[in-house]
């Protein structure tokens, strides 16, 4: 997914410079493993092809390559062998190419398509990077972060984890990144040298002529701003849903919302309260916007309750239709369904969503040799 930016002329910059016209950003998704429920489809067509691990990993026992139209789509993880994880969770994690090289309603489309042909529901995300892309002409990093380790600049909020990562060069110590947070945190930001990086750990072509197609001057270095989010900070944001997560007016938001209060920089006058400095735009979010033709948007937060309370409905009409497959019928099963569908406002996602069961109760072998005429009067007759 690549961002087209404007093409401006760039100038001289100073650091901090967002303000100044010419500025060019990139921003991608760089890193995303959706979160599925359901028994995947995973025999060969026309359009995929599933590569199977004999032996899985030690979380799922199943694990494959999937190749959608000849080119590598990603991994998905299905099978859990643990029975702390609900039997149906699947987990597939796109391939990092298709963020520079495909637009988000391209990839979008071939997302949708391959979840179709397996059969398979979202419920959700595991984890989502979002980077934004600048040329070091445009910020100078390594002087921002001697200043942050000098004390002259100041990092308000609470108290976190902060790492700079150095190596020296001539004798002198040469600032490539710093980690704001821990891994293990619901969120994380990191800012590194992007360059230095691919060089590292191996040239990514498709990285390169992003760059070069957004006009970036690569005799720079370029640098990485970077907003990691687990499942844990995702699940309570509101709108997070499958659509949304292809647009870029909500992603930009998203990675907004993500950095606030996180990652605030104050500059250091010496005033008792680091809360009460005036503020350092590191970089103006609201430039980038601009630059992307992204719109400014609120990302609100999700009572957990609401959103759980209707995954949990959908979970439960699921496991009924289920149970009166599998007992033959027993239609005490049916009675709770249509209560569940009106009150929770239901019946187009069970309209859509019904077919999908079947096919994945016969897979089962729970409805076999069963006439769907007979749920259909039973549905009527007790709904």
């Amino acid at each position: 997914m690549t961002i087209p930016v404007n093409k401006g002329v760039n100038l001289p910059v100073r650091y901090n410079g967002d303000l100044l016209d010419g500025a060019k950003y990139a921003f991608n998704i760089d890193y995303l493993i959706l979160n599925f429920s359901g028994v995947p489809i995973t025999e060969t067509s026309n359009d995929l092809v599933f590569d199977k691990s004999e032996y899985g990993n030690k979380i799922y026992e199943s694990m494959c390559k999937i190749t959608y139209k000849g080119e590598k789509f990603g991994t998905m993880n299905y099978n859990p062998r643990s029975g702390i994880l609900d039997k149906d969770l699947i987990q597939l994690q796109l391939e990092n190419h298709l963020f520079y090289t495909k637009t988000l309603t391209e990839l979008k489309k071939m997302l949708l398509k391959v979840i179709d042909l397996m059969g398979i529901e979202f419920v959700g995300l595991n984890r989502l990077d979002l980077a934004i892309d600048f040329s070091q002409k445009q910020h100078d990093i390594p002087t921002f972060l001697r200043q942050i380790f000098d004390g002259k600049l100041l990092i308000a909020g609470r108290e976190k984890d902060f790492n700079v990562y150095t190596k020296t060069k001539k004798g002198k110590i040469q600032f490539n990144g710093v980690q704001i947070g821990k891994r293990s945190s619901a969120k994380m930001g990191r800012i590194y040298n992007k360059s230095v990086e691919m060089l590292a750990n191996g040239l990514k072509p498709y990285i390169s002529d992003m760059w070069k197609n957004t006009g970036f001057d690569t005799s720079y270095d370029v640098w990485r701003y970077e907003y990691q989010m687990s499942n844990k900070y995702l699940r309570d944001v509101d709108g997070l849903t499958l659509d949304n997560l292809f647009k870029k007016n909500f992603l930009i938001n998203l990675f907004e919302k993500a950095q606030k209060n996180h990652f605030q920089i104050k500059n250091n006058t010496g005033k008792k309260e680091v809360n009460k400095e005036k503020d350092f735009i590191f970089i103006c979010i609201d430039k980038v916007k601009k630059v992307i033709g992204a719109i400014t948007g609120a990302i609100g937060k999700l009572g957990r309750t609401i959103k759980e309370t209707f995954i949990g409905q959908q979970r439960m009409v699921k496991s009924l239709l289920r149970s009166y497959f599998s007992s033959g019928h027993d239609r005490r099963f049916i009675l709770p369904v249509r209560q569940i569908l009106t009150d929770f406002a239901l019946w187009d996602w069970y309209n859509m969503k019904i077919s999908q069961y079947f096919a994945e109760f016969k897979e089962k072998e729970l409805i076999k040799g069963m006439c769907l005429r007979t749920y259909e009067q039973d549905f009527i007759l007790e709904i």
